[in-house]
């Protein structure tokens, strides 16, 4: 079963409950609203089009046309270099979207003449919705500059922490290495699952330069759904804008989100086209870590799933454990715990304490953080 149709079936359950819980002396009130936004990613191409021709505005028409209220963007020029006028392409794309942006540099070089602008390429997010923090972190890269570079860690992968309405969703950029060996990719890979692991509740979208049967990606798709898989059989093609022929840009969320329609949006405004995916978000905490499964345990109780306190008092025995192995960094301790937990939600199972549904639940989020913790 879908992570994310377990995590409907909870708030269906609890949506008329409003509860107030006590946590670490502090009052945690469950907000089980529902927010529904339009993410997309748009490989941007400089603002060049299939005509060869530089035109920002066609650009902003076709975000403008694809009604994004976040759109993570690829091969963005900042002051970068004649074929985009040595515009700051983000900057000027949000002023005319009315949209917020960061902007995350790939490539952070001196400018060509003295006193002008610094040379920048890169990601970048535009938002309807307020960006709270947002930051440039870093993950393996081959230089440019470097006749005979060697693999190391460089800032290009956009985090962004994004308020939807009482959502707090954790919004990520990237553009993956190019080249056909993928080698890099696949170092790639594994610093975005490290950086995103910091999270629970995450959006990743980009130009991955892998088609969805690449190994290198596997990974990705272990712990994050591709929406357009979850929606569609279509083959959801991306590139070459003009006679699309590969499917290279994807749109992934975490479990807890609920995917309602993906489309690939048509327009040669680059040579890429925009992958746009309509998702429904949840204000409030997310059970995606032992905070949020206490809290789950509470409200099981509360609601009569799980049928008594001795058997409430174990699952919150065990998560105290998960939780002092998680704040000293023990990943073993952590996986061999949260493994331990699945089996004492089997056994009040068996003695009919919990509820399938209960059982389901607490099991789903359980198995999730064991597969985070192994690719920390």
């Amino acid at each position: 079963m879908k992570k994310g149709i377990v995590f409907l079936m909870f708030f269906l359950v609890l949506s008329s409950l409003n509860t107030v819980f006590a946590e670490k002396n502090e009052t945690v009130v469950w907000d089980s609203g529902e927010v529904t936004a339009r993410v997309a990613t748009y490989n941007m191409h400089a603002g060049i089009g299939v005509d060869g021709k530089y035109d920002l505005d066609r650009i902003a028409s076709a975000i403008r046309d694809m009604d994004a209220d976040i759109i993570g963007l690829q091969e963005v020029d900042v002051h970068w270099g004649s074929r985009s006028q040595y515009d700051n392409t983000v900057q000027l794309l949000a002023e005319k979207l009315d949209m917020e942006y960061f902007f995350a540099p790939i490539y952070d070089l001196e400018p060509a003449e003295e006193g002008d602008p610094r040379r920048q390429y890169g990601i970048a997010v535009l938002s309807k919705y307020p960006i709270l923090s947002a930051a440039n972190r870093n993950i393996t890269r081959l230089s440019t500059q470097d006749p005979n570079p060697e693999p190391k860690l460089a800032p290009g992968f956009l985090e962004a922490q994004v308020n939807m309405e009482g959502a707090h969703v954790w919004f990520y950029v990237t553009h993956l290495d190019y080249r056909s060996d993928p080698t890099i990719r696949e170092m790639q890979v594994q610093d975005m699952l490290h950086v995103m692991a910091e999270h629970q509740y995450n959006v990743l979208v980009g130009d991955m330069n892998a088609t969805p049967d690449s190994d290198e990606l596997r990974p990705l798709f272990h712990l994050l759904d591709d929406t357009w898989n979850s929606k569609t059989m279509d083959e959801g093609y991306t590139f070459p804008a003009d006679s699309p022929i590969k499917r290279i840009d994807y749109v992934l969320t975490s479990p807890r989100m609920d995917v309602n329609d993906v489309s690939v949006h048509q327009s040669l405004a680059s040579d890429h086209l925009p992958v746009i995916a309509d998702v429904t978000f949840v204000r409030g905490n997310h059970s995606m870590d032992t905070d949020g499964m206490k809290m789950l345990v509470e409200a099981f109780l509360e609601n009569g799933e799980i049928g008594n306190e001795e058997a409430a008092h174990a699952l919150r025995i065990h998560l105290q454990a998960v939780s002092y192995y998680e704040n000293n960094d023990r990943k073993e301790k952590v996986i061999k715990h949260l493994g331990t937990f699945i089996q004492l939600l089997q056994k009040q199972s068996d003695q009919e304490s919990i509820t399938d549904h209960a059982l389901t639940t607490l099991r789903s989020d359980a198995e999730y953080l064991i597969e985070k913790w192994e690719y920390k």
